[in-house]
């Protein structure tokens, strides 16, 4: 009896064993990822523009806004900066600076051409700050005064050197200026170019290069860019950007309502209540590198009140700055607590709030 109890258990053993390794054998179900939709290249997008075309050159481009939404796509600089504000290569693959800040060596990528097929050097990046320097009153004083106190030197036809009085920490953001032809626009004048019909027909280095313009009973209403086949970064999806300009943007709108156009480059707050009411639309915001300061000037006599900190804070907490954004700015805008805009690489989350 008990060898028979023995054997028993030895059976259950081995069936238990068995089980445990048939069910390890079970097959799992697993759980596949969902896909993720990516874009198709080609298509035509268009866009409606507020305003009117002057000219589509970089330099010229804060003479007239809409300008500048068409230069950016046409035109590239040294340097671009990200969301957050850090800065990234674009005609420049790299760039290095000296110990005390005083000297800037920057080199261009290899191999990148204008969209006729000539060879980007760093003499077109001597020769467009030389314009710049010489703006005359087409470039802003204080940017013409900047670059004349900077000496660039050219090392070779892909590296410049830049040599500063001073050490001076946001000089990248100086790099940003879109690089102009020399071999299209050398020996001319800031304010000869600023007549040339180089501005409407424009050959930059950017990711998209002019096409065409659209002309209507003999007016200019809007122009077309195609994608640069050798641009020196990724490849844009989108084959054709078209922009249409519009005098106003509920004309703007209206064209969206009525087809003309895929989107808008702007929603002022006029037109805002109504394009947040249209169904499937899609609506994009970004927070603009832009800061509305209230100053009290503490040396006037006649306001000595203003020297006096209360004063200053009790005039604070009287503006309901919350209450202006909600009702005169329809929500678009954020309440700053400092001259750092929050996102960006600089800006300190965790730093006490303006409780009014």
């Amino acid at each position: 009896m008990r060898k028979l109890r023995w054997q028993l258990l030895i059976i259950f053993l081995t069936g238990l064993v068995v089980g445990i390794l048939l069910l390890g054998e079970q097959p799992q179900t697993q759980t596949l990822p969902q896909s993720t939709p990516e874009p198709v290249r080609g298509g035509v997008y268009t866009e409606a523009l507020t305003g009117s075309l002057m000219r589509l050159n970089p330099l010229l481009a804060h003479l007239n806004p809409p300008d500048r939404d068409v230069t950016r796509l046409i035109f590239s600089g040294l340097v671009r900066f990200d969301s957050r504000g850090n800065p990234q290569p674009d005609l420049a693959e790299e760039w290095g600076f000296s110990a005390d800040g005083t000297l800037y060596n920057v080199t261009l990528r290899e191999g990148i051409r204008w969209h006729d097929g000539k060879p980007l050097t760093t003499a077109d990046v001597l020769f467009t700050l030389d314009l710049i320097r010489n703006g005359g009153d087409l470039i802003p004083a204080d940017l013409q005064a900047f670059w004349k106190g900077i000496e660039a030197v050219q090392l070779s036809d892909r590296v410049i050197q830049f040599r500063l009085p001073e050490a001076f920490a946001p000089f990248l953001d100086y790099l940003t200026f879109g690089v102009l032809p020399q071999h299209l626009l050398g020996g001319k004048t800031m304010e000869q170019i600023a007549n040339d019909d180089f501005n409407l027909k424009p050959v930059g280095s950017g990711p998209y290069q002019f096409s065409r313009l659209i002309v209507e009973d003999g007016q200019i209403t809007g122009v077309a860019l195609s994608v640069n086949p050798e641009y020196y970064l990724a490849k844009p999806f989108l084959e054709e950007v078209v922009f249409l300009y519009f005098p106003d943007a509920s004309s703007a709108w209206k064209a969206y309502l009525d087809g003309r156009v895929q989107g808008l480059s702007d929603v002022p707050v006029d037109i805002l209540p109504d394009v947040l009411g249209e169904e499937g639309l899609a609506l994009y915001t970004a927070r603009l590198p832009k800061l509305t300061l209230v100053f009290f000037n503490l040396e006037n006599p006649e306001v000595k009140f203003f020297q006096e900190k209360a004063v200053r804070r009790a005039l604070g907490m009287a503006i309901n700055r919350q209450g202006l954004i909600d009702r005169q700015m329809q929500g678009q805008a954020i309440r700053a607590d400092g001259p750092i805009l929050p996102g960006t690489w600089a800006y300190y989350d965790k730093i006490t709030g303006v409780p009014f």
